[in-house]
């Protein structure tokens, strides 16, 4: 039987590609043994547990032949909190922490809040996380992501405050005037870009959270015209587009009688990615 030590070089080694994260190995043995990172470092020259080993190299087997990382641990941090994962919903990634941070700024005192498209549930249990006193409605079509958007919630413990809904967009909802904050992370590739992205995200991340129509951009034009009777005026809409589409998403919201745009922040790579819209 190999030790702890051997055990991680032979992950190392498989995982040297660029296309790997230095940290992956030993974030797989530590998924593979039920034990925290850093566990390994002082225990190297002990033998490893039969099951722990046997795991781990399937778990090996699997991230080399494309699975992402987030999906084989089964969990993933956003905002230093760590939330549930897997093939449901998308993968969270960071720079959708942006909608949660300009939320304090754009909607300090927000107490009923909508998210449109929740997949996981990240935007939805962050905001109710950081609000003790809101309420959030979260809507997703896919009824296996509001599964797991509820785990989500309940492992986190705001459950009783945050409200699943299964609806195309924001259709199951009454056109009343109820909501002080709407966030979103919609689906943004074009059609035409699907060759081009990663297959480690095209192969094994839902498309239907992924792809946004012919410009990417068909979910914005349905959020900018079913949220108006939904919204209280002077209520922010903060949602993340992709590359290259800032100048058309801000005409799409100049152009509505029913919103103004306020900002697009970068990203940290210097990307426009996350509009401010408001309620007028």
């Amino acid at each position: 039987m190999p030790t702890w030590g051997q055990l991680l070089a032979e992950g190392r080694s498989l995982l040297e590609s660029p296309a790997f994260a230095p940290y992956e190995a030993e974030e797989l043995l530590a998924s593979a043994a039920g034990r925290p990172r850093g566990w390994f470092h002082a225990r190297r020259r002990e033998e490893a547990e039969g099951a722990s080993a046997t795991r781990f190299r399937n778990l090996l087997a699997r991230r080399t032949a494309g699975e992402p990382l987030q999906y084989l641990l089964g969990e993933w941090e956003f905002l230093g909190r760590t939330f549930r994962v897997d093939p449901r919903a998308l993968i969270p990634r960071g720079e959708t922490e942006a909608i949660v941070e300009l939320a304090r700024e754009a909607a300090p005192s927000a107490r009923a809040i909508l998210d449109g498209g929740t997949g996981s549930g990240i935007l939805a249990v962050s905001l109710a996380l950081e609000r003790p006193e809101a309420r959030v409605i979260a809507v997703d079509r896919s009824e296996a992501a509001l599964a797991l958007a509820r785990a989500n919630a309940s492992l986190h413990g705001v459950a009783a405050r945050v409200s699943f809904v299964a609806s195309d967009w924001l259709s199951a909802l009454a056109p009343r005037p109820l909501f002080d904050l709407a966030v979103a992370n919609p689906p943004y590739v074009p059609r035409a870009d699907a060759p081009h992205v990663e297959k480690t995200v095209s192969d094994h991340e839902p498309h239907l959270a992924l792809f946004g129509g012919d410009d990417g951009l068909d979910a914005v034009r349905v959020l900018l015209a079913e949220l108006p009777p939904r919204l209280l005026p002077g209520a922010p809409f903060l949602f993340e587009i992709g590359y290259g589409q800032a100048r058309e998403v801000s005409g799409l919201v100049e152009a509505s009688p029913a919103f103004a745009l306020e900002d697009v922040r970068l990203d940290p790579a210097g990307i426009p990615r996350t509009v401010v819209a408001r309620r007028r």
